[in-house]
């Protein structure tokens, strides 16, 4: 066996043995992404230019256009730190587990087992209510298309969420019936994403008979949300890490892939980059394109908004609008891929209830097609909540950011503190000696600045409609790990099944 199964099985601090490694070889999924088929998957749930069009309304009421554009920068720097560190834990130990693995293979042996555990349920659930905040925008964004044609037409929230489900369904019908075809569908996606990209940009610039001022749009705050001005901006700052938000989903099909210890990192680091040579130039230009800042805030579809005033075209928004929905699904099957291949590769771990269930893989379709369905099941249960209050639905979208990003830091939080040259084995993406550390340390101090960010309401004086409920969501989150833990996973939960899977490829 290779070096990493030894290291899984040396004995713990206090002398007790892990268990080793099955016997058995569980099934495996087909390896059939390539690194380009790989980029196309990380970006198509990362999008960073759509997924900031949709969230970019959060940091505008907080501050104008100045808090837009430079939270964005401020965002992008720091997710450069953050996907360097995740990168080189995704070189060194490549799984379909992706950072609850990290954490075990980190962590000292005594307690790997434990914060893996936590690890594990974090990212579930984040990825979970990541693939719910995508299905609600593209809901949102067909049923208020509706409405700006048939003015008579007034959506409730259940009706919004009949569209979320039918969107949730029809991207888990695609991902289990159809998954040979998910490296090509992606490319696709891809492509449509960076086509709508310079179609948007030329269709602005081309056709925008207004230009807001460089003051305007980089020095006039606007801050309408009763903090100050300087706490205003630092809490918008935490909504626009949205735009890099999954960027982690190259890990999670990484024993898809021929060659994962290379391409995960090569996909992960081209996924930032051109997701900072893509947001970056669209946020400048639509700020300047914005002839009525109000009309924007106010908008049931921002970004449409902006496309009208900008063309002054209602035919060409729509156009632009709807190719923004049909990739905005197109990350929803991604999502929904990432979610039921995270669900899947924990249960081989035992970490899920009923996880000998969830650990198939279906014999025709060579997919998880129990686990995928199962997450399906849950996103659309969990989307009635919409129905019953959408801020509380909100608390739980900020959670997936502030979740995924807690799964980010705390595995390099541990490396950095037990000594990355004495836990690291060799790999082929090396921060270094120095570059290393100080990816790692940012990533915790900037995750544990934006975990305190996330427990601010966005205005005040706070009511029920502008509550934040986060704190409330990480309590009850926090509850069912350790209820879980102790009420029975602490005996079967190893952490160890996907480590042999990431062997048995090596090998």
């Amino acid at each position: 066996m290779s070096k990493l199964l030894d290291q899984a099985g040396s004995k713990s601090d206090d002398g007790d043995n892990i268990v080793p490694a099955p016997s058995y070889e569980p099934d495996e999924l087909p390896r059939q992404f390539s690194l380009f088929s790989t980029l196309a998957f990380g970006f198509s749930m990362t999008n960073s230019w759509l997924g900031y069009s949709a969230t970019f309304i959060t940091p505008l009421l907080l501050g104008g256009s100045p808090t837009v554009f430079f939270g964005l920068i401020a965002a992008s720097i720091a997710s450069c730190f953050i996907t360097a560190g995740l990168a080189e834990l995704a070189s060194a130990y490549p799984s379909s587990g992706g950072q609850y693995h990290f954490a075990y293979m980190v962590s000292p042996p005594k307690y790997r087992a434990l914060v893996a555990f936590v690890m594990g349920w974090l990212s579930v659930v984040a990825w979970a209510l990541t693939s719910a905040s995508t299905a609600l925008v593209c809901a949102q964004m067909a049923g208020n298309l509706a409405g700006i044609y048939h003015p008579s037409y007034i959506g409730e929230a259940w009706q919004t969420w009949v569209i979320y489900f039918l969107l949730v369904l029809i991207a888990a019908v695609i991902v289990c019936l159809l998954p040979a075809a998910l490296p090509r569908g992606e490319m696709v996606m891809f492509v449509s994403s960076f086509l709508g990209f310079v179609a948007s940009l030329i269709t602005v610039l081309a056709t925008r008979n207004h230009t807001q001022s460089v003051k305007a749009v980089f020095v006039d705050f606007e801050n309408t949300s009763g903090w100050s001005d300087g706490t205003s901006f630092i809490i918008g700052l935490g909504t626009c890490m949205y735009a890099y938000l999954a960027i982690d989903g190259a890990c999670h099909i990484a024993e898809e892939l021929p060659n994962p210890r290379s391409d995960v990192p090569r996909a992960m680091g081209l996924t930032m980059l051109i997701g900072m040579m893509t947001v970056i130039p669209w946020t400048i230009v639509f700020l300047f394109s914005i002839t009525d800042i109000v009309a924007v805030a106010s908008s049931s579809i921002p970004v449409y908004t902006i496309y009208l005033q900008a063309t002054q075209s209602q035919p060409a928004a729509t156009v632009l609008t709807v190719w923004i929905l049909f990739v905005y699904f197109g990350a929803l099957v991604s999502c929904i891929v990432t979610t039921g291949r995270l669900a899947y590769a924990f249960s081989r771990d035992g970490g899920l209830p009923c996880s000998d269930f969830f650990a198939r893989i279906h014999h025709k379709h060579h997919a998880p097609v129990n686990a995928t369905i199962a997450c399906a099941v849950v996103i659309i249960l969990y989307g009635l909540i919409y129905i019953a209050s959408v801020t509380a639905f909100n608390s739980f979208i900020s959670m997936s950011i502030l979740s995924l990003n807690l799964t980010y830091a705390l595995p390099q939080a541990i490396l950095l503190i037990r000594g990355r040259e004495q836990i690291l084995p060799k790999r082929p993406f090396n921060l270094g000696r120095y570059l290393g550390p100080i990816c790692n340390a940012f990533s915790i101090l900037w995750v544990l600045f934006i975990t305190i960010l996330f427990c601010f309401p966005t205005s005040i004086p706070t009511t029920t409609a502008s509550m934040n409920y986060v704190s409330v969501v990480i309590t009850g989150i926090s509850m069912l790990i350790i209820v879980s833990w102790w009420g029975g996973k602490r005996k079967t939960f190893s952490g160890l099944l996907n480590l042999y899977m990431l062997t048995t490829a090596e090998n």
